[in-house]
């Protein structure tokens, strides 16, 4: 899809034809912590998201990232 899995961010919406289509990609298990013979399903193992939800999933220490549902509740809670 091209709906942000985090915060439902749609381009297209925002910005009309310019945004048909984009979207960021995030890799839901680190490609640093996957061996090289690992095959990537792109069915489970990407999901896409706005670029700032994006680089809120990566803005943590590698141990410390914070995961999609942890984001969504964040997000959730700073909007009230």
């Amino acid at each position: 899809g091209v709906n942000c899995i985090v915060s439902g961010f749609n381009f297209e919406d925002k910005y009309g034809e310019l945004g048909n289509g984009f979207i960021h990609v995030h890799h839901v298990i680190p490609l640093s912590s996957i061996g090289e013979n690992y095959k990537i399903n792109y069915k489970e193992d990407l999901v896409p998201v706005c670029p700032n939800c994006h680089a809120m999933l990566h803005a943590g220490k590698k141990e410390k990232l914070i995961s999609i549902e942890q984001l969504r509740k964040l997000i959730a809670y700073n909007s009230k």
